[in-house]
């Protein structure tokens, strides 16, 4: 009897510890919110911009409104974070507007020299206080998609570079 009661604690305890051991061992899962976007980013009307040839002229933080079309690259928006590419849509021609254009992105401009992808692209951002990016997709937001012609109005962000051009955007307006 003193035998099945020693046995019977040692289990107990085994089985106490294990259980204790499993919800240790579970991380907690994570919700991770939604950003909410500042809704009166894409409310403004905004006047037509530069080309972005010209905006690319501009120096680190000189305010900018610039007008183009989503469009560049195979995937003009970063996942998980609000940032786009445009670009100028008089000098780069997408991939849907060639004929016989089997390209995969139509938004792509592939087929174009890569000094005029260059010199006609930039990435659009919205950013917080501390100037990092927002960690939400922008895709589908405010109807951003591939193709849509946007004027953008923001700042030159500090990182820009003459190979990479970069907006800090305070407005965005898609237009019809």
């Amino acid at each position: 009897m003193k035998y099945l009661s020693l046995t019977l604690v040692a289990l107990s305890l085994l089985f106490f510890t294990s259980c204790q051991e499993d919800k240790a061992s579970t991380p907690a899962k994570l919700t991770v919110a939604e950003i909410k976007l500042d809704p009166t980013i894409f409310n403004q009307k905004l006047e037509e911009g530069l080309k972005v040839s010209e905006a690319r002229k501009l120096k680190a933080g000189d305010p900018v409104t610039v007008s183009g079309k989503i469009i560049g690259a195979h995937s003009v928006f970063v996942d998980g974070r609000a940032s786009f590419i445009m670009g100028d849509p008089e000098v780069l021609t997408s991939c849907d507007l060639r004929e016989s254009d089997s390209c995969k992105s139509p938004w792509d401009v592939c087929c174009a020299d890569g000094k005029d992808i260059a010199a006609n692209t930039l990435s659009i951002q919205l950013v917080d206080g501390n100037g990092m990016v927002l960690k939400t997709g922008l895709k589908g937001k405010n109807g951003l998609k591939e193709l849509a012609l946007v004027d953008v109005q923001g700042v030159v962000a500090p990182q820009s570079s003459e190979q990479a051009m970069i907006i800090n955007a305070t407005a965005i307006q898609v237009k019809p």
